[in-house]
C-alpha cells in the first residue's frame, strides 16, 4: 500500500502504525513494516482546486503479508445500511484476484454461513478459501471458521484508512508548511504593479490604498477574490519578462552588506517562498524600479545643461532624485537641520538645493521648483545648476 502525506505527518504515521502492529501482535499476527520516502515538494491545491503552490510531501509505502490460517484470508467487510445497500471496504493491501473477487461477490443482508442464525447484523465479513470457496460471517463466527483473529484483523484493517486521513485535521485555512513559486509571485507583483501604476507599501495604507503584497497574497490565498480579476493578472503579457528581470537584479544582492539586499536576493535565489516572507520579496519590485529610474535619470543626466543666469529667478517642473542628510549647524543651543536635495527636469537637466527648510520634498516626488540660480558646477561630468532660496510645491495635474 503505497500513498502521499504532507511531510509534517510523519511522526502522526509512524506512531499510528507502531500502535497497530502492537495491537495485531497481541493476536499473534505479524507486523507491518513502514518506509517512508525524503520529502519532496509536491503540488497544492484549494478545496477549490486551483493550484496555489507546493508543499512538502513523503511517500508512505506500508508492507506485510496478509494474514492467512489454513487457506483462509479474510478479503472484505461488508457493512449493511438500514436501506439495505452494502458497503464493500477491501482488506488492505490484498492481491488483485482477492480484490476481484471480493467485488462480483453479491452480498446477503443479515446473512452468516457460519452458524446460520437469522439476526440483524451491521457488518460481516467476507472470507475466501485458496481453493476458491467464499464463506460470509458475522463477526463472532470468523475466528472458529477461519482461525484468524477478529480482533488482530480489526488493528490491522485501519492501514486502510491511512491513504484518506485528513492530516491537516481541523485547521482549514492554508497549511503552515505550504510554499509559493517564486517566479509566480514575481509575475503577479508584477501585474497588479503595473494596474496600480506603482508600488504600495505597508506603510502607505494611510493613503487609503492596497498595499502591493497585500494583492498578492489575495490573489493566491483569498477565495473571495473575483475570478475577472484573476485572469486580469494571468493576461499580462509583459508580467513574467518583468518578474525575470526583478529576480535577476534580487539574485544579485545576495551576499551583499545591505541586510534588506541580502535576504531579497536569499528569497530571490530559492524556487519556492514561505508565505510569511511574501512581503519581503514583493518589495523587490520597487527596488528594481528605483535603480531602472535611477540608471535612466543617470543617462538623462548626461545631457544636463546649465540653466539660467546667476541671479535669475526661475521655474520649473521636476522630479526629486536625491535627499542627502548633511551636518547641522550649530547656532547657540540650536541645531540648524541641513539637506542636499536633487532634481531633474523632463530634459535631463540638474538642480541642486542645499537646503535648511525645515522639510523638504521626498525622493520620487514630482513637484513643481522656484529657486535663485547661485552657481553652475560640474558634478563628476555632470552639469548642475545650485539654487537657493527655493519655494517647492507638488506638481499640479495635467488636464486631459
Amino acid at each position: 500500500m503505497r500513498f502521499s502525506i504532507p511531510a509534517t505527518a510523519q511522526s502522526r504515521v509512524r506512531q499510528l502504525v507502531e500502535a497497530t502492529n502492537a495491537r495485531a501482535a497481541v493476536h499473534a499476527l505479524s507486523a507491518y513494516a513502514l518506509d517512508i520516502s525524503a520529502p519532496f515538494l509536491a503540488d497544492y491545491h484549494d478545496i477549490d482546486g486551483r493550484l496555489i503552490g507546493k508543499r512538502p510531501t513523503v511517500t508512505v509505502k506500508i508492507s506485510g503479508d496478509i494474514p492467512r490460517h489454513h487457506g483462509w484470508t479474510v478479503i472484505a467487510r461488508l457493512d449493511h445500511d438500514e436501506e439495505g445497500e452494502t458497503i464493500t471496504s477491501l482488506f488492505p493491501g490484498l492481491p488483485e484476484q482477492d480484490a476481484e473477487a471480493a467485488r462480483q461477490y453479491r452480498a446477503i443482508e443479515n446473512f452468516c454461513h457460519g452458524c446460520a442464525v437469522a439476526r440483524h447484523r451491521t457488518a460481516t465479513y467476507l472470507a475466501r478459501h485458496e481453493n476458491g470457496e467464499m464463506k460470509q460471517l458475522g463477526t463472532t463466527c470468523v475466528e472458529p471458521y477461519t482461525g484468524l483473529p477478529i480482533k488482530g484483523l480489526e488493528a490491522l484493517w485501519r492501514f486502510g484508512t491511512l491513504k484518506d486521513s485528513d492530516w491537516d485535521g481541523e485547521e482549514g485555512g492554508i497549511p503552515a508548511d505550504l510554499r509559493v513559486p517564486v517566479s509566480e509571485v514575481l509575475r503577479v507583483t508584477a501585474a497588479i504593479v503595473k494596474t496600480e501604476g506603482r508600488f504600495y507599501s505597508r506603510s502607505e495604507q494611510w493613503k487609503n490604498t492596497q498595499p502591493t503584497a497585500d494583492g498578492v497574497e489575495a490573489y493566491f490565498f483569498d477565495r473571495k477574490a473575483p475570478m475577472d480579476w484573476r485572469a486580469a493578472i494571468d493576461a499580462d503579457p509583459d508580467a513574467p519578462s518583468t518578474a525575470a528581470a526583478v529576480r535577476a537584479w534580487a539574485v544579485q544582492g545576495y551576499g551583499s552588506l545591505s541586510e534588506y539586499r541580502h535576504k531579497v536576493g536569499q528569497l530571490a535565489k530559492a524556487e519556492t517562498v514561505d508565505p510569511r516572507h511574501l512581503p519581503t520579496l514583493v518589495s523587490a519590485i520597487a527596488g528594481w524600479y528605483r535603480d531602472q529610474e535611477k540608471e535612466a535619470a543617470e543617462q538623462a543626466a548626461q545631457n544636463s545643461k546649465p540653466q539660467g543666469t546667476v541671479g535669475e529667478r526661475i521655474t520649473t517642473n521636476a522630479t526629486v532624485t536625491t535627499v542627502i542628510e548633511l551636518e547641522g549647524r550649530t547656532y547657540g543651543y540650536q541645531t540648524q537641520r541641513r539637506r542636499l536635495v536633487k532634481f531633474q527636469d523632463p530634459q535631463g537637466n540638474v538642480f541642486v538645493w542645499f537646503s535648511s527648510a525645515g522639510t523638504v520634498p521626498d525622493q520620487g516626488d514630482e513637484v513643481e521648483l522656484t529657486g535663485t540660480v547661485k552657481d553652475h558646477s560640474i558634478y563628476g561630468e555632470t552639469a548642475q545648476t545650485v539654487l537657493t532660496r527655493c519655494r517647492v510645491a507638488a506638481r499640479e495635474p495635467v488636464a486631459a
